[in-house]
């Protein structure tokens, strides 16, 4: 199954919170590669604008190029995403960003990589370091 990232997973890897964490990450990171791994351009524009106030713009920049070159492939939204989005949004109270991210992965049939409880509320299954068994 396909996974689709979401910005708190890049966050966290970028800025892990812990040594432990970053040891549980580069597990958890090598076992997502083995799938196809998604970013979504709006995980861009996020990332850019709160990973660019630590990292500035380049350096955020140059991180999301590592992830492509490591085999993640963007992915833009569609026009049926935006409405499936749009209609999420008259109902739940969340992020544009995050009704966007549900609609690709319902698209796609992946799963969502983040610990946002957003993606529960949309019916979405996602996927964490912390919880996947990366032995």
């Amino acid at each position: 199954m396909a996974v689709v990232l979401d910005t708190r997973f890049l966050l966290t890897h970028t800025f892990p919170p812990s040594e432990d964490d970053k040891k549980l990450l580069k597990k958890f990171t090598s076992k997502i590669f083995r799938r196809r791994v998604y970013l979504p351009l709006v995980v861009v524009v996020e990332y850019i604008k709160i990973a660019g106030k630590r990292l500035g713009s380049e350096g955020a920049e140059n991180r999301l190029l590592s992830w492509l070159a490591s085999g993640a492939h963007l992915i833009e939204m569609t026009y049926n995403d935006a409405v499936e989005a749009g209609k999420n949004l008259l109902t739940h109270n969340i992020p544009v960003a995050d009704a966007i991210i549900a609609s690709i992965a319902k698209r796609l049939k992946a799963l969502v990589v983040s610990d946002d409880p957003h993606f529960s509320e949309l019916k979405v299954k996602t996927i964490w370091y912390k919880t996947v068994n990366t032995s």
